[in-house]
């Protein structure tokens, strides 16, 4: 369940780095749901910087602070509450952790990009109606996780004005699909790759995000495509995760 992205769609506003996450001392126990450990992280690690530009976003708008609240493979991370917690505080805004939840574990972390792709974040819970949310949570890479939760809250009559995460991948801050990568995309893969993404995940081409499209750009063929989502949810059937993709035989 995903929209397409609107041309001004902010980047993810991030505040540190994964070097500096992965040296602190409660990273390993926020992560498994020790929630001292994560606010001591989030205090520990937030940005200036950061909040100074969720301040300008935010300014004049009424809007709620939604967290990512998932149980992952180490257990629940405690990380993206703290974060929409201290946020919240900080930009005078109402956090709603649990009233939207991610109802599937995706085990995620560390996966390889498209063991990440076939077993995509689901959600459920109430949104409400015409309001705006700021997204949180506490990594994005490929920023599947990000743009399932804007579709839902989106096809629930919501809106979502932007996101912020703790660290990030690679070019993972830069959520939507910029004209250039999808124009590549197209010239590339084209319809073929449209109706595949339909079959297999209900959406087109146009509602990935930019780290997925510029991964698929460097692809050989749709073909080739296919045969990666099928050998990727064989791996994740055999972590006990439950792949939208057909397994290959």
């Amino acid at each position: 369940m995903r929209t397409p992205w609107t041309d001004d769609f902010p980047d993810v506003v991030i505040h540190t780095d994964v070097r500096a996450r992965d040296a602190h001392p409660c990273y390993a126990a926020a992560k498994a749901g020790d929630v001292d450990a994560a606010y001591s992280l989030v205090i520990d690690l937030v940005s200036d910087r950061a909040l100074t530009e969720l301040r300008s976003m935010v300014a004049g708008t009424s809007l709620f602070l939604l967290p990512v609240i998932a149980d992952e493979t180490s257990g629940f991370n405690a990380i993206p509450d703290a974060l929409a917690q201290y946020l919240g505080r900080d930009l005078h805004r109402a956090v709603v952790a649990g009233e939207i939840v991610q109802t599937n574990k995706v085990g995620h972390t560390r996966a390889r990009t498209f063991q990440r792709i076939v077993t995509p974040p689901t959600f459920d819970g109430y949104v409400e109606l015409g309001a705006a949310y700021l997204l949180v949570d506490d990594h994005v890479g490929l920023g599947g996780t990000f743009a399932n939760l804007r579709g839902f809250i989106e096809a629930g009559g919501g809106r979502v004005l932007a996101m912020t995460a703790l660290t990030e991948s690679r070019d993972g801050r830069m959520i939507s699909l910029r004209p250039s990568t999808r124009d590549m995309l197209w010239i590339k893969h084209g319809e073929d790759l449209n109706q595949l993404w339909h079959a297999q995940f209900g959406y087109g081409i146009d509602c990935l995000t930019e780290v997925e499209a510029q991964n698929l750009c460097r692809q050989q063929s749709v073909d080739a495509i296919e045969d990666f989502l099928a050998q990727a949810a064989v791996e994740a059937r055999s972590r006990g995760l439950d792949p939208v993709v057909a397994a290959a035989d």
